[in-house]
């Protein structure tokens, strides 16, 4: 059971956002984001495996592991990537964890310094520094929105969700940024989900979590050399440790939902799922080779319900599967059974891809006919927009 909590962050937390002019000289656009707890809790990170990294991972992972995993502050600069920055960069990095920690009275390794944006230019840092004591003093239990509009980059709006599960016993905030670059290969963005549940082994259960959510989940293929994932607990609510799993899966696949929806230049939302796989991984296996085959992705751009596409793409993604027994459905219409098309089918799945996304039913529906195994999957069409806004991203 779960209600919409009113006030965003669980207890323990505070956040805020400011404008240090990371992302436009002079411009009020907020691009500093801090994330501030009452003491130092128990985090667990999860980073790209992107063999360009950016700057603040070396540092975020040499942080957690003097501090034996106890984060008292994130900070997060948006406009800039701090990557293949050199020396320099690190430099940079650690330069604006000293800070944060001077402001806020704690070890340097307590905070962790994130970056999102443009590669290969050093960070603003004089701006970054001289911003860093109005954003500590900004820092409040209602600042998510101004953290979530604080840390985004092409996305067109903040993501955060923010739930009471467990009859009110557990609080749980997830806040992404990420709307191109997205593709499993860690975890695809910047997220950070907080809660207040005890955390006993935060990474295992990061793990899981994201074995769920974020590693299922594309816009366009590619994976940046920044991507980062947070859980943080306060420990101050009342949740056992061991019914904490589902309801921080839950919100960080309304997160997966939310960063879809806003995929670089997406008109339209798909959840897919497949059924019948041999094992899971495979299911995953099948479901990612549907979600990113441009083919499948510019016809549901056209509302075009070719399941042809979809079944080639299963085809080739390397997974069992028995055309003999295997079904597709593009909503409720099936279009393809036991190896035959049913074309008669084509006008009701027409209208379904016509339709607004349900978010409650899978758009499309593929079983492999082979085993158990299951997956479900975000992602989202690809449109003439997602060339426009990469075609001149840098200018």
């Amino acid at each position: 059971m779960s209600e919409r909590e009113i006030r965003y962050l669980p207890t323990g937390f505070q956040a805020a956002g400011i404008a240090a002019g990371i992302k436009e000289r002079g411009s009020d656009r907020l691009d500093l984001g801090l994330l501030l707890a009452d003491e130092a809790y128990p985090a667990a990170c999860l980073f790209t495996k992107n063999a360009l990294q950016g700057a603040h991972i070396p540092v975020c992972r040499e942080h957690l592991k003097r501090s034996g995993g106890l984060v008292r502050a994130i900070l997060v600069n948006a406009g800039n990537a701090n990557c293949a920055t050199g020396a320099e960069g690190i430099d940079d990095a650690f330069a604006c964890a000293e800070k944060v920690a001077e402001e806020i009275g704690c070890p340097t390794e307590q905070v962790l310094p994130m970056s999102t944006g443009v590669i290969g230019a050093r960070l603003p840092l004089d701006r970054i520094l001289d911003a860093i004591p109005g954003l500590v003093h900004r820092a409040a239990t209602n600042g998510a929105d101004d953290f979530a509009r604080a840390i985004l980059t092409t996305d067109t709006r903040p993501k955060i969700v923010a739930t009471r599960y467990l009859d009110g016993d557990l609080q749980i905030t997830g806040i992404a940024k990420g709307s191109g670059m997205i593709h499993p290969d860690m975890a695809t963005m910047l997220a950070f989900l907080l809660t207040d549940a005890r955390l006993v082994e935060p990474l295992d259960t990061l793990r899981s979590v994201a074995d769920q959510s974020f590693h299922c989940l594309s816009v366009d293929g590619d994976t940046s050399p920044n991507d980062s994932v947070v859980l943080w607990g306060s420990g101050t609510g009342s949740c056992p440790p061991d019914r904490l799993t589902r309801p921080l899966t839950r919100a960080a696949q309304e997160l997966c939902q939310l960063i879809a929806s806003d995929g670089e230049g997406a008109s339209r939302t798909i959840l897919i799922e497949v059924s019948g796989a041999a094992s899971d991984d495979e299911a995953r296996q099948a479901a990612a080779t549907i979600a990113t085959s441009p083919l499948v992705k510019t016809a549901i751009a056209g509302r075009d319900p070719n399941w042809g596409r979809i079944v080639s793409a299963v085809g080739r993604s390397g997974v069992s599967v028995d055309l003999a027994k295997a079904s597709l459905n593009i909503g409720t219409a099936r279009l393809f059974e036991n190896g035959r098309p049913l074309p008669e089918n084509e006008a009701a799945a027409s209208k379904w891809l016509n339709s607004e996304p349900d978010h409650s039913y899978p758009d499309i529906l593929c079983d492999l006919g082979v085993g158990d195994g299951l997956c479900r999957y975000w992602t989202c069409d690809l449109t003439a927009d997602y060339v426009r806004i990469n075609a001149d991203y840098r200018s």
